[in-house]
């Protein structure tokens, strides 16, 4: 529940610090002094969204704190979800600064608008007759009847179903689209696959493809010179290495007169060896190098077939055209086995679905027994709220496809005259019937679950008298079990408080700010006189405030 809410720099409020209890806390005051703003403030605390706009003090930031008891509200896991340090108090605060930046804290730690929010769906639910529109919603009487049934866990295992047929459904599809795409090119590409193979270019270099190509065709020439090579070193009439060798022994005679001469042999020596090894170096290349018609033939067709296909696919290198030829290898090969996917995904298609319409079936079957008793009791409420003639149906629909809720569309009728049809309530009821159907609804909430803190924002507009006395009493009920927060302008309602808050205007130096006060019984007697009688409070004002307190 909602234990305090402190306030500074909000809108025309500087400063309010409440205190709240447990039952029945009812708020009023002069009209215009703030007591929708003091909701205002609570939702930005809980995640609406702001601006600077909204600053008292325009140079200095605006701060509110809420601080709630949550030890029966079984938060341990959202808490875990989200992240958080659970505390059975926790505290939830908003920051807008001056240049209208935001920040928001749960129980200190900074965290986003969306966890904000998150959280405070489970702690406070603002009812104002504005929000009766949520009546007309597709969505809420299907909550209403699964919290009547209890359907929390089948709901969540339908939805859980619900998205793996979702998900199974859109892989069907997308692998269908797929594999007709490519079927339509299927064989396109497996020519260029075949073409590609039949070339023979794995592990292959066309560089050196070219090289041996162009040894191969000039093999007569390049063997030729290299036995020309080899005579003019030794082989031939004039041939160097016979000269040099007859040098090699002359000098070698003269360098014992000579050291100096000894260096020159050494040097001629080494020139001798290298030509040797170079004339055995070019008859062995000589030998090697031979005219093989059949290589130049095969070396030929892969050359000029590599390249062509590098032509055709505006490639560059071998690589890159066995990357292509993986990619429609992957590309064929998927078409061939995909239609075994398609198969595999067809009956897990059809799993899904049985799954599915077996999980609808339940929930329909638990909303219809549950929508019995919520009727019953939604129509005694309304009885007890001034409208005995009203009629109220939850009337079942089936859906062509399903849904993240199931295959139900659920919509309320109703009517509040004797002896009508009841309709769609948007068509018939007035603001003030829509409030007290909600204000019904909310009491059959209140017995079925563990609402968090309720606050009614003059949800009575509409209503007087008799009427407002009853409604007093639906609120009084509901308060025993939930802390409920009400704002109104009606005495029988304001009688009734656990608790009284009195907002008025408050004027000093030249400006106006909200202040709240905490009314003790005998304030809280001459609150309700006044709402009765006006300004002049009268002996007689005073007596009927009481009896309506005691009442």
């Amino acid at each position: 529940m909602l234990v305090q809410l402190e306030i500074n720099n909000y809108a025309i409020i500087q400063h309010v610090f409440i205190e709240f209890n447990k039952g029945l806390n009812i708020i009023t005051g002069e009209t215009g002094a703030g007591k929708s703003i003091l909701l205002g403030a609570l939702g930005l605390s809980l995640g609406e969204r702001a601006d600077s706009k909204v600053l008292y003090e325009q140079t200095e930031k605006c701060v509110i704190e809420g601080s709630f008891d949550i030890k029966n509200y079984a938060l341990q896991t959202l808490f875990q979800d989200l992240d958080l340090d659970y505390d059975d108090k926790t505290i939830v605060r908003r920051e807008i600064s001056p240049q209208g930046k935001s920040r928001a804290f749960i129980n200190d730690s900074p965290v986003t608008l969306e966890t904000l929010k998150v959280l405070a769906e489970k702690l406070v639910n603002l009812t104002s007759q504005n929000e009766s529109q949520q009546l007309h919603t597709e969505a809420y009487p299907i909550e209403l009847l699964d919290i009547c049934a209890n359907n929390a866990g089948l709901v969540q295992e339908y939805k859980s179903s619900f998205q793996v047929l979702k998900k199974t459904k859109t892989q069907l599809e997308n692998l269908i689209q797929e594999q007709q795409k490519i079927q339509k090119d299927f064989d396109y590409l497996s020519f260029q696959l075949q073409e590609i193979e039949e070339a023979q270019l794995d592990n292959e270099n066309l560089e050196l493809l070219e090289q041996e190509l162009n040894t191969l065709s000039n093999a007569e020439l390049i063997q030729s010179k290299l036995f020309a090579l080899a005579a003019a070193i030794e082989n031939s009439e004039n041939a160097a290495l016979p000269i040099l060798n007859q040098a090699f022994y002359q000098i070698k005679d003269i360098s014992k007169f000579n050291e100096a001469c000894l260096d020159l042999n050494k040097r001629l020596e080494s020139v001798l060896i290298e030509l040797e090894d170079i004339k055995n170096d070019a008859e062995k290349l000589a030998e090697k190098t031979e005219l093989d018609n059949e290589r130049i033939q095969v070396l030929n067709r892969k050359v000029n077939e590599a390249n062509r296909l590098l032509r055709k696919h505006q490639l560059q290198t071998l690589d890159e055209l066995l990357h292509l030829k993986n990619k429609l290898q992957e590309q064929t090969q998927f078409v061939q086995s995909s239609q075994k996917e398609i198969e595999a995904l067809e009956k897990e298609l059809i799993q899904a679905e049985n799954k599915v319409k077996e999980l609808a079936l339940a929930l329909t079957n638990s909303r219809k027994k549950a929508s019995v008793q919520a009727k019953e009791s939604i129509q005694a409420s309304m009885r007890k709220v001034g409208m005995p003639n009203a009629i109220f149906e939850i009337v079942f629909e089936e859906k062509v496809n399903f849904s993240e809720n199931g295959k139900d569309k659920i919509v309320f009728l109703f009517n509040a005259n004797k002896g009508f049809a009841p309709q769609a309530m948007s068509k018939i009821a007035s603001g003030g019937e829509l409030s007290r159907v909600l204000l019904s609804i909310q009491a059959l909430l209140a017995k079925n679950t563990a609402l968090p803190t309720l606050i009614f924002d003059e949800i009575d507009t509409g209503i007087s008298g008799e009427v407002a006395a009853k409604v007093a009493e639906v609120f009084k009920e509901i308060s025993k079990d939930h802390q409920l927060i009400a704002i109104t302008h009606l005495p029988q309602i304001a009688a009734k408080a656990d608790q009284h808050f009195f907002i008025y205007k408050n004027e000093q130096d030249e400006k106006t700010s909200t202040k709240i006060a905490s009314l003790n019984t005998e304030q809280h007697v001459k609150a309700i006189a006044r709402m009765l009688s006006g300004e002049i409070i009268s002996e007689e004002s005073l007596s009927n405030a009481r009896s309506l307190i005691h009442s």
